[in-house]
């Protein structure tokens, strides 16, 4: 078989989100994030865990608040990126990474609600990305990556008030203006779709765990940040026209579980609801119908004006992103589930899983891909890939050798090249979840780690903070600069 290889200016390197690996939550005048009151529970199940045990509702979001005399606020230092961004940009260039996909901490730039930046924070900032332009790596930067200000919380009731796309328009064209030098790609909110399930980390705001309108608020929240995302969309061609506004999904590829007509239908059903519907709005400037449909059924009320209408038609996304971790199944008969945390579904007979439940499905991204790219004809870029896996560093030898990681991203880069070369697919780049070990979004540690770069920090921040580079980070080294082709040997 032909070695493929990644094309001319292709974007290839890491990713990470600055509330899991800057630290330095009080440094510059910094507000607090919700993210701040997310803290380790050493009693969790971690494994089996659901999204409800790791949500926030009313009287968790209290209690986080107010009892945190015992609590583990894993976040607050992570792995301190904000003071070490020289040493660790120069790892990835090391790694021959030539991007890299963070995040801005929206509290860092507007500390309160007063629409007055953060002069320090922005300067600190342009430190860091000057740092990564000089090691020749793209940024893609995203403008809210789960740490909404908790002023936007506190004052606002985060995205279910419609105020809360002002407050994130007012913080845009800040960045926008002095960071528009830096990074030609820009993401609204990651994973959007994760407000549909989340009111705290989706869309900052809490409600109690039985509200009985919790569909409707969610979708509500949803709504106005489909309209705050077309707003920035507008803003940024404003203010730069070359720059480039995407969309960004969790992206969970589904299939039957069996060839069962209705097994068929139920799963076209899934795909839509959890899937198209939110790319349909943001890639198409519509509503579908068959959403307007299931809110009717649901008795979710949407109130989209003229006015919405004409501002999603009109500002739909450049290019359309997605994270990809795993791969699931559906039918309307009773299925066994993957023992699994967060994303458990429906098992797959022919494909293996994590120690955390997640079906690892290289050939599931070929046909995202596929699906994705066909019913929009938008550019792709794959921004989280990767494995999370319990890890720890081999002092009797000094190595990590994670080859499940370097398998589990092989594959997933082949099948991404496949989609690109032999399916037609235009895919503008990839970042692995993620260059360097930092603190899981999920269960707010960091023994389960992702990264192609060790850190020595345990569970509760304690350990040298040394980075030591794996085997997969030596590995990804080679594929980088060989363009590709290194991944058929």
């Amino acid at each position: 078989m032909k070695k493929l290889e990644f094309p001319k200016n292709f974007l290839i390197g890491g990713a990470a989100a600055a509330c899991q690996y800057e630290g330095a939550y009080d440094a510059h005048g910094k507000g607090l994030s919700i993210a701040d009151y997310k803290y380790y529970n050493p009693n969790l199940d971690r494994k089996a865990a659901a999204v409800e045990a790791l949500e926030y509702f009313t009287d968790t979001y209290q209690d986080a608040k107010e009892n945190g005399k015992d609590k583990v606020y894993s976040y607050r230092w992570a792995i301190d990126f904000y003071n070490r961004y020289k040493e660790d940009l120069g790892l990835f260039k090391q790694l021959g990474m030539n991007c890299f996909r963070t995040s801005i901490a929206w509290s860092r730039i507007m500390p309160t609600s007063e629409n007055k930046p953060n002069r320090e924070a922005i300067e600190h900032y342009k430190k860091i990305f000057q740092e990564a332009k000089e090691n020749n790596i793209e940024l893609v930067l995203t403008l809210s990556h789960y740490d909404y200000p908790l002023w936007l919380l506190e004052e606002y009731g985060g995205f279910e008030n419609r105020q809360a796309i002002d407050k994130f328009l007012e913080y845009c064209e800040v960045v926008l203006n002095e960071f528009k030098d830096y990074a030609t790609y820009w993401l609204g909110f990651n994973e959007i779709n994760i407000t549909s399930h989340s009111s705290y980390t989706g869309a900052g705001f809490v409600m109690d765990k039985n509200d009985p309108k919790r569909l409707h608020k969610l979708y509500n929240a949803l709504h106005n940040q489909f309209i705050a995302q077309a707003k920035l969309v507008k803003l940024a061609h404003e203010i730069d026209p070359n720059i480039k506004v995407g969309s960004m999904i969790a992206a969970l590829q589904t299939y039957p579980a069996t060839c069962n007509p209705e097994d068929v239908l139920a799963n076209q059903q899934h795909m839509n609801i959890n899937m198209w519907y939110y790319f349909d709005v943001l890639a198409k400037g519509e509503y579908p119908q068959y959403m307007l449909n299931y809110f009717a059924k649901n008795n979710i009320g949407i109130n989209i004006s003229k006015e919405d209408a004409i501002i999603l038609k009109e500002y739909t996304v450049d290019y359309l992103s997605f994270s990809y971790y795993m791969s699931s199944v559906t039918s309307v008969s009773k299925t066994e589930t993957t023992n699994g945390n967060i994303l458990a579904g429906g098992k797959n007979p022919y494909l293996d899983a994590t120690e955390w439940g997640w079906q690892i499905d290289p050939v599931g991204l070929r046909i995202y891909m596929n699906d994705l790219y066909y019913r929009y004809k938008k550019p792709l870029m794959i921004v989280e890939n990767g494995i999370g896996v319990d890890e720890i560093w081999d002092q009797k030898n000094n190595i990590l050798n994670d080859t499940y990681r370097i398998d589990y991203i092989r594959e997933h880069l082949k099948n991404m090249l496949l989609a690109m070369q032999e399916d037609g697919v235009e895919c503008i780049g990839y970042t692995s979840w993620t260059a360097i070990d930092l603190v899981s979004m999920s269960t707010k540690e960091m023994t389960k780690r992702y990264g192609f770069i060790y850190v020595d920090l345990n569970d509760y921040g304690e350990g040298t903070g040394e980075r030591k580079i794996k085997e997969s980070g030596k590995w990804f080294k080679t594929i980088c600069e060989s363009n590709g082709s290194k991944l058929w040997d």
